[in-house]
C-alpha cells in the first residue's frame, strides 16, 4: 500500500511541477513580456479593475506543490537512493521560493502600485527587465526540480522492480 502511495505521490509531484514549469514558460514569455514593455503604462495589466490575477494560478499551485514534495520526501525516506534526490528536490525549492517572497513579490507590488499615466521611466523599465531576466532562472530551477522529480520517479521504480524479483527468486 505504501508503495502505491508513494508511486502516486511521486506522479502528483512531477504533474504540479510541470504545471509550474509551463505556468513559469508562459508568465515569462507572455505576461512579463508585456507588463514589463513600457512601463508605468505596461503596468495596467498588473492593476485593477482588470488586473491579471497570477496569484490565482501561483498560490494553491506553489502550496499543492510544497505538500507533495513534504509528503514524497516522507514517503521515500527510507528509500536512500531516492531519499538523495527528493533532499536536492527540498534545497531547490526552497532555493526558489526564498527570492520569491523576498524580492519577486515584493517587486511586482511596487509595479502594480505604480501609476499607470505617469510618464515612461526608464528606472521602472530597467527594475521590470531585472525582473523578468531573474524570474528566468526561478524558471530553470523548476525545470531542475521537475528534472530531479523524475529521477526520483525512475529510481524509486526500479527499486521497486528489485524487491519484486528478489520477492519472486525467494518464492521459488
Amino acid at each position: 500500500m505504501k508503495r502505491k502511495l508513494t508511486h502516486v505521490a511521486l506522479i502528483c509531484l512531477i504533474t504540479l511541477i510541470g504545471l509550474e514549469l509551463g505556468g513559469a514558460i508562459y508568465e515569462g514569455v507572455v505576461v512579463a513580456s508585456q507588463w514589463s514593455a513600457y512601463p508605468p503604462a505596461s503596468f495596467a495589466i498588473l492593476q485593477e479593475p482588470y488586473a491579471l490575477p497570477v496569484e490565482h494560478y501561483w498560490i494553491p499551485l506553489h502550496m499543492l506543490a510544497q505538500v507533495f514534495i513534504v509528503t514524497v520526501l516522507i514517503l521515500c525516506w527510507k528509500e536512500k537512493r531516492v531519499r538523495h534526490i527528493v533532499l536536492a528536490i527540498v534545497g531547490l525549492y526552497i532555493t526558489l521560493r526564498i527570492p520569491t517572497f523576498l524580492y519577486f513579490i515584493p517587486e511586482l507590488n511596487v509595479f502594480t502600485m505604480t501609476d499607470p499615466s505617469a510618464p515612461f521611466s526608464q528606472e521602472l523599465k530597467d527594475r521590470a527587465d531585472l525582473w523578468a531576466n531573474l524570474s528566468t532562472v526561478r524558471t530553470i530551477i523548476i525545470a531542475s526540480v521537475l528534472v530531479l522529480s523524475w529521477v526520483a520517479f525512475s529510481r524509486f521504480n526500479q527499486q521497486n522492480q528489485i524487491m519484486k524479483d528478489e520477492q519472486l527468486v525467494v518464492a521459488k
